[in-house]
């Protein structure tokens, strides 16, 4: 499954519109991937517009990593996540964009869910 992401979240839409190999080692422990291409430019200049992102499925992540991150059930969004106790921040990478904070309200009423972690990136010429 690819997800096209822009910046800000977005609705999510599943579109196959290619595959990637992953290693047989990667599957090992029953882990499930997907594929991400990315859409905009809030990720930049570590992630440009176009790359392809492999992510392990995962409801969780630890803070600092880059992941998705569904908003409001249905909306999705591809940022470096910071974790404290009092919420999480979805932090873009490039400054033209602001941060995302959530209280821990947030994270049940809206609801924020962690979808997918970051494992490779893949970039064509």
């Amino acid at each position: 499954m690819v997800l096209f992401l822009l910046g800000i979240p977005m609705e999510c839409i599943e579109d196959i519109i290619d595959t990637e190999e992953i290693s047989a080692d990667m599957l090992k422990g029953g882990k499930q991937y997907f594929g991400l291409k990315v859409k905009g430019n809030s990720m930049e200049p570590e992630y440009l517009d176009g790359d392809t992102l492999i992510l392990e499925k995962v409801e969780d992540c630890e803070s600092g990593q880059d992941a998705v991150v569904m908003v409001n059930g249905d909306a999705g969004t591809f940022k470096r996540v910071f974790k404290s106790e009092n919420g999480i921040i979805l932090q873009p990478l490039n400054s033209a964009y602001a941060p995302m904070p959530y209280t821990n309200e947030d994270i049940i009423n809206k609801p924020i869910k962690i979808i997918g972690k970051v494992i490779e990136l893949r970039r064509k010429k």
